[in-house]
């Protein structure tokens, strides 16, 4: 499946969920990504199969986690010198 690249709208959703989640600092980082599993797992149930197979739904899964792990590897090897 080819990738999107992303739109204001997306860069600003993202950036709801992660305010969102700094705002729930009480939560483990493993605890977070447990729930956010939980409810990626229910929005892939909810997607209309008619225009979407679950296999399709999990390609896209896939794609994001791959794009968003790159992402903050990115982030964090970006240092410009300072630890």
């Amino acid at each position: 499946m080819k990738p999107v690249s992303p739109t204001a709208a997306h860069r600003a959703f993202r950036d709801e969920l992660i305010a969102l989640l700094r705002r729930n600092d009480d939560l483990s980082a493993l605890e977070m990504l447990a729930v956010a599993s939980h409810l990626v797992g229910q929005l892939v149930a909810l997607q209309d199969q008619r225009a979407l197979t679950p296999g399709e739904a999990m390609e896209i899964v896939a794609a994001n986690i791959e794009a968003g792990n790159r992402s903050a590897l990115d982030g964090i090897l970006d240092t410009k010198g300072r630890a």
